[in-house]
């Protein structure tokens, strides 16, 4: 899948994609990223500078979507299949 990956502040890292619903309307979904991202991102802040700046200066990116089961129920996240 191809979606457009953002920071907010309210949820930190997230991507949107858009796919059509059954009376082909356009519906965005907004999926956190994956924690494991979310790690790989920071780390890499420390050896690259604005590394933020160069992620969001091209935005779209490929992923899957995971799903992990928690206590709360089901959380369903983005996770980059190809290079940030």
């Amino acid at each position: 899948m191809k979606g457009k990956i953002s920071k907010t502040e309210d949820c930190g890292w997230i991507v949107t994609s858009t796919f059509y619903n059954s009376m082909n309307q356009p519906v965005d979904d907004y999926l956190q990223l994956h924690p494991d991202d979310v790690e790989s991102i920071l780390s890499l802040s420390n050896i690259v500078e604005n590394l933020e700046d160069l992620i969001l200066s091209s935005t779209e990116v490929s992923f899957e979507i995971v799903e992990n089961q928690k206590l709360s129920g089901v959380a369903r996240y983005a996770k980059i299949t190809g290079d940030v």
